[in-house]
């Protein structure tokens, strides 16, 4: 078992370097898995698919798993290739699979040699399973493409059961339903960005934190005041948080430093918009200057930080920052 375990961590990092070479972090992580794992339950269904319809010699579901097929390998190919992005490979795989559930489920009930509703409702769980997938890797677009390719399904699935037996189905539906419902609220920016506390920190220490925290504008007198009401402990704690705040900032700032030493003051303010995610059009309009003028100064910047032509400039910032921080 551990064995399979080493191995099994051996070709996450492989993939993970190859697709992911110069950053990868939590969520690109959990994206390569999600691959990895998504790319083997294919190449066990693809098969098991074929099996099934030349059983029962159903040619049109043995067309959909050909196309299915190619598709598939199609967007393999590009994801390896690195023509398409990692993420966008991934979406796209994810959306066709629940494309090709969708169709599957029409032509079951509508086109199959034999009816077949079961197959019908656990396609619409398998969907509801990839668009919770797709949610919790952050891929909101795919997941609502996801949903909106759900509901072709499971309307002619409500309108073909008898009435009873579509009662008794409910609850995997609901589960579903619910599970999308959970994973979108954990992911939500104010759901993450409201977290309170330690229940152990007061109003009082958080203020007192806040304030140590910012050396430039602290108030000595408040400060003071402040510190006064805590136990001897907690002020120790208070203090130490803050100086440990300070450092990192200080390090923070000097990694930024000494990576952008040899870039202009624009290129610096260029480089900080690319690393808080604004696209090409948001840096034109907060800095006021045409899409030539940025794609100019980014190409000084990839020249000067010795980058490739397919280096995506955001990662090799946060990676070289990084770098350089650790190393101090």
């Amino acid at each position: 078992m551990k064995g399979l375990s080493n191995s099994t961590v051996k070709m996450i990092r492989f993939i993970e370097l190859y697709l992911c070479p110069q950053y990868c972090g939590v969520i690109d992580r959990r994206r390569v898995i999600a691959y990895l794992f998504f790319t083997l339950i294919e190449a066990v269904v693809i098969p098991l698919h074929f099996f099934l319809f030349l059983m029962f010699w159903e040619p049109m579901g043995f067309g959909l798993t050909c196309a299915h097929l190619i598709a598939f390998a199609v967007i393999q190919w590009t994801i390896w290739k690195q023509s398409l992005s990692f993420d966008n490979g991934l979406a796209a795989l994810l959306m066709l699979a629940a494309g090709k559930l969708m169709i599957d489920s029409i032509f079951c009930i509508s086109f199959g040699v034999v009816e077949d509703h079961i197959s019908v409702l656990g396609n619409v769980f398998v969907m509801m399973v990839i668009g919770i997938t797709a949610l919790s890797l952050m891929l909101r677009k795919t997941a609502l493409v996801v949903a909106l390719a759900m509901i072709p399904a499971l309307a002619l699935y409500v309108y073909m059961e008898p009435s009873v037996t579509l009662w008794l189905s409910l609850k995997p539906l609901l589960v579903g339903i619910l599970m999308f419902g959970y994973v979108y609220t954990y992911n939500m920016s104010k759901v993450t960005k409201g977290l309170r506390q330690p229940r152990e920190i007061n109003q009082e220490e958080k203020k007192a934190l806040e304030m140590l925290a910012n050396i430039r504008d602290l108030d000595h007198d408040k400060a003071e005041s402040l510190l006064e009401r805590l136990t001897p402990e907690m002020r120790q704690r208070i203090v130490g948080l803050a100086t440990e705040r300070l450092r990192k900032e200080e390090r923070e700032l000097l990694a930024w430093d000494l990576v952008c030493v040899e870039l202009t003051k624009s290129e610096k303010v260029i480089c900080k918009l690319i690393l808080e995610g604004k696209t090409l059009k948001e840096i034109c309009s907060i800095l006021n200057k045409s899409e030539s003028n940025i794609t100019s100064q980014r190409c000084h910047i990839r020249r000067k930080l010795k980058m490739g032509r397919k280096d995506d400039l955001r990662r090799t910032l946060e990676l070289k920052i990084i770098e350089v921080r650790d190393a101090l």
